[in-house]
C-alpha cells in the first residue's frame, strides 16, 4: 500500500519536531554578555554601529 502525501508530510513534520526537541540547548546570555556582545558586533560592523548610536540618542 502507498502512502498518501499526507502521511509523507506528517512523518516529516514529526521528524522535525522530534529533532528540534532532542536539539541541545545553547546557554542564555546574561546581561552583561548581551551588552558585551553587541559592542562587540558594533565594532566589527560599522553600519550597525552607526544604526546603533541613532537608536540610543532617541
Amino acid at each position: 500500500m502507498a502512502m498518501k502525501k499526507t502521511d509523507l508530510y506528517k512523518n516529516l513534520a514529526l521528524k522535525t519536531a522530534q529533532g528540534m526537541k532532542n536539539a541541545t540547548k545553547a546557554p542564555k546570555l546574561g546581561a552583561a554578555e548581551k551588552a558585551k556582545s553587541k559592542k562587540e558586533l558594533a565594532s566589527a560592523n560599522p553600519l550597525l554601529a552607526s544604526l546603533m548610536g541613532k537608536a540610543k540618542s532617541k
